[in-house]
């Protein structure tokens, strides 16, 4: 994120951030930790009412740390620090603050940020429609949701939201993705879920083809044409990018039944944020 010497605007909005019971699905090597979609969620809606940023316009996404839910907390204090640069950008970070015995010190730490623009800065993108490709004879792998979610991205029933099987082959991925069953979760950007579950649909391609298990890290550029709803279905359509180095690329789509699109990210970025320590199975990994 870019380093603003003399915004235009700054605030730092407290927010006390609810945990409601299917949030303790999402976790990771046996911690609860916030999905980089809400947190984006959060962001979006406590922009300052005179913010004039869409939110539905973001670039510049990143997942520095991941922010930890623990056992029986009910909600979580973070600040939204926020400022505008003369363009009408608007700069949002989502942080906590730790201090130590007697305010003896304190540490910031970054959970996630992002860059919403404000209505006519940015260069029109016009929605691509649903491809309709096949793959070659023998190249598709099929991997049941069964296995995706006990094997894979071993998440809990409300983060389950790959709705059928995930077809993988080496120039993307597609799969049926559901908006969720929690329409409370919904906000300014939609429902959380479909979004998430396109992560997933990612992992997947990951493990099979790069013999990785890589979470987002980052982004380049969101656009939500429709935002989402609970209830609904969506194909998804994960393309890969060339990578740089460990991290992985890709461009994912979302589509409505009327195969319209609702939701892009271009450039997402992945990568193994468990040190090497976690690998894929045998049974998904090209060539085993």
């Amino acid at each position: 994120m870019e380093n603003l010497s003399e915004p235009d605007a700054a605030l730092a909005i407290p927010v006390a951030i609810p945990v409601p019971a299917y949030l303790r699905d999402h976790h990771v090597s046996g911690r609860v930790v916030l999905p980089a979609v809400e947190a984006l969620q959060i962001l979006a809606a406590t922009l300052p009412p005179t913010a004039g940023a869409d939110p539905l316009l973001q670039g510049q996404g990143q997942f520095g740390h991941l922010l930890t839910v623990e056992p029986g907390l009910r909600e979580i204090p973070v600040i939204h620090e926020w400022s505008r640069d003369s363009a009408g950008r608007s700069y949002s970070r989502l942080v906590t603050v730790l201090s130590g015995k007697q305010a003896r010190w304190t540490r910031r730490i970054e959970h996630g940020s992002v860059v919403f623009s404000s209505p006519g800065t940015e260069g029109d993108l016009a929605p691509e429609p649903l491809p309709e490709g096949k793959a070659k004879a023998g190249e598709v792998f099929t991997v049941p949701r069964r296995r995706l979610y006990d094997e894979l991205v071993p998440f809990g029933p409300a983060y389950q939201n790959v709705a059928g099987e995930v077809l993988l082959t080496p120039a993307g991925a597609s799969a049926e993705i559901s908006g969720g069953g929690f329409p409370e979760a919904a906000g300014p950007l939609g429902s959380p879920f479909p979004a998430d579950a396109a992560f997933h649909v990612a992992c997947a391609w990951g493990q099979r083809y790069k013999n990785t298990i890589a979470f987002p890290v980052a982004f380049e550029e969101r656009r939500i044409f429709r935002p989402t709803a609970a209830g609904e279905t969506y194909a998804c359509r994960v393309v890969p990018l060339p990578g740089e180095g460990p991290v992985l690329r890709f461009d994912i789509w979302l589509y409505g039944r009327d195969k319209e699109p609702a939701e892009l990210f271009r450039g997402l970025q992945m990568r193994d944020i468990s040190g090497g320590r976690r690998k894929p199975p045998a049974w998904i990994r090209e060539g085993t």
